[in-house]
Order: C-alpha cells, then structure tokens, then sequence
C-alpha cells in the first residue's frame, strides 16, 4: 500500500529468502548469505545412516556424487564450484548410462536363452519396443530382470501380447508386493481365481490387507459380484475345462444346457500378464488344497470333476499334450 503523502511504508520484516539481508550477528556485524544449493548438515549423523546413504548414492549415481555427499557432510559442500559441478554433472551421467546399459545387457542375455522356435505372424512395434527397453533398463535387481526378459520373449513370440500399460506398472512394485502377488497367482485359472472362504486364502499367507494391496497396485479387482459364467463346449452334454498352472481340470454335468457360474476374484490386465510371465518362470505350481476346495465348490453345483497334468502348452489357452484324466472327488467335511 502506499501513503498520503506519497512515501512509501517502511520495509517489514525478512522472512529469510536467499536474496533479502543478511541478518545482523549480536555484535551489529552482518552475516554473509548462506551458499545457493544445500545447507550444511544440521547436526551428528550416525556412521551407519552415512554409509547406507552412500551406499545408495554411488549405486544410484556414482563415487563423484557420493564424494561430493561426503565433502558436504565434512562441511566443505559450499567449496564446489562451477567446474566440480559440470565434472559431477558428466560423471553421475556416464555413470547412470552405464549402469543402464548393463541392466539392459543382462535381460538381453536372459531373453536369448528363452526365445521360442516358432513365432507368430507380426511386425514388431518400434514405440512398445522403446518403451520396453526405457523402463526396464533402470532393473539390476536379478527376480525383476528375469520377468522382463519373460515380457519381451512373450512380445517376440507374439507381437501385442504385453501391453504398454504393463510396461509403465512394473517398476512400481516391490519386491514385498511381488511376493504378495506370487502367492496369489499360485491360485489364478487364466485371469482369475475361484473365490473361496477368506479362512482358505488366510491359510495361504494372504489377508484380506494383501489383498487391498495387490487392488491398489492395479493387479486385481476384488469386487464381491464378479462372476465367471462358463457355457459347454458340447452338445450332448455339459462340458468345459478349466487350465489351472500345470492342471487341467475337465468339468462335467448330464444336462447340456446346464451353466458353471464360479464366483471370482479377477486379474487385471496387468496382473494377467505378470501372472503368464510368473507361470512360464517356473514358479507357479498347482496347490491340492485348492483343487479340492473348487472340486467341493463344483460338486454343491451338481458337477463332475477331471484332472489330467499339462505336459505342453501351445500357449497359455491351449494344451497341446496332456496326461489321461482321472476323476477326483472331495469328500464331505
């Protein structure tokens, strides 16, 4: 505001912005401005929390930026100049790049040992393959890397088969999360999972917080009026089958126009692909005490159960061998 008389107000108070005054000391000196960039360390930091912080500064970003974080921690950050700076700025660069470039080479490694003889008929998409390779390339961790190298033999074998959505969601998990949805997909048919009493899946390791989690994380949807609606694949009689990890599980009923309705807790797009990467790793196996626990499910509904092992996949929808099937029946509880 301005007064009568023309004059302006008297200046208020600093409130401590780089370019305002210097307060004065107690003795009436003034105080130099503090350097642009990071003040010094309020106070003692324990040996361990620096070690850890180095730790991760040099993986992350280089020894220049880890000895600059050193230098600062000794109270010398303010000596770096303009030229420190550009070398630091050159080096944490060649160190990322580098870093990246490895992560890159070991899925590559990977991916070759995987390659499939036959391919599906495609050109390939130039943008995916892009974006494939700027996510994955910050991944050094070896149970990650493994799954991106599953990703892009998937996409090789058949060009649209991973979604860029996939790409963008995989490196927003944690290892925590991943082992959360492991579990769960040891019970996943295709993109979904029977849903049984929670008691059976808290049997499993998996609560119900887990599985609020693995819905924030974008893998499932937990909807309690989900349903799967099966129609028969013959005339004469009901008859459809359902392909669950390394089982195959033929059902059955005497009447054609019958219907399976199994209610189910569905798999996202995003964790339908992480579950195929996860199968085709090796480290899903089918769990008896689910199998049963469907088989007592389907039989309430008045319908038979098969099951044969899957000895070969064509691909994740069609079993190519397969053992004889036996009928499997749950007694009562």
């Amino acid at each position: 505001m301005s007064t009568l008389d023309g004059n302006q107000p008297p200046a208020g108070p600093h409130l401590g912005t780089q370019a305002g005054p210097s307060a004065p000391d107690p003795d009436g000196s003034e105080r130099a401005a503090p350097p642009l960039g990071l003040p010094k360390p309020a106070g003692p930091t324990t040996a361990a929390a620096l070690a850890r912080l180095n730790e991760m500064v040099v993986a992350a970003l280089g020894a220049a930026q880890r000895d600059w974080v050193r230098g600062l921690q000794m109270h010398r950050g303010e000596a770096a100049g303009d030229g420190s700076l550009a070398s630091r700025v050159s080096e944490r660069l060649d160190h990322v790049e580098s870093r990246r470039q490895r992560n890159i080479e070991a899925i590559l490694q990977r991916a070759l040992r995987l390659l499939p003889e036959e391919v599906v008929d495609g050109a390939p998409d130039q943008d995916w393959a892009a974006a494939f390779f700027t996510h994955a390339a910050d991944t050094a961790d070896p149970e990650f890397a493994r799954l991106w190298a599953r990703l892009l033999v998937q996409e090789v074998r058949r060009p649209g088969a991973v979604p860029c959505g996939v790409l963008v969601r995989l490196p927003s998990l944690s290892k925590t999360v991943l082992a959360v949805f492991r579990r769960l997909s040891a019970f996943a048919v295709n993109n979904f999972i029977v849903r049984l009493e929670p008691s059976f899946f808290e049997g499993k390791d998996l609560t119900s917080d887990d599985m609020l989690i693995l819905e924030e994380y974008g893998l499932i949807r937990t909807n309690r009026d989900l349903n799967r609606v099966f129609q028969s694949q013959r005339e004469d009689r009901f008859s459809t089958n359902l392909l669950y990890a390394d089982k195959a599980l033929r059902i059955t009923h005497d009447h054609p126009d019958k219907q399976l309705v199994l209610s189910c807790i569905r798999l996202t797009e995003f964790g339908t692909t992480l579950c195929r990467a996860l199968l085709e790793e090796g480290e899903l196996r089918s769990d008896t005490d689910y199998i049963v626990e469907v088989v007592r499910l389907l039989q309430r509904q008045g319908f038979h159960t098969a099951q044969a092992d899957i000895l070969e996949r064509a691909d994740e929808q069609v079993v190519s061998r397969h053992s004889p099937f036996c009928d499997i029946v749950a007694l009562g509880r």
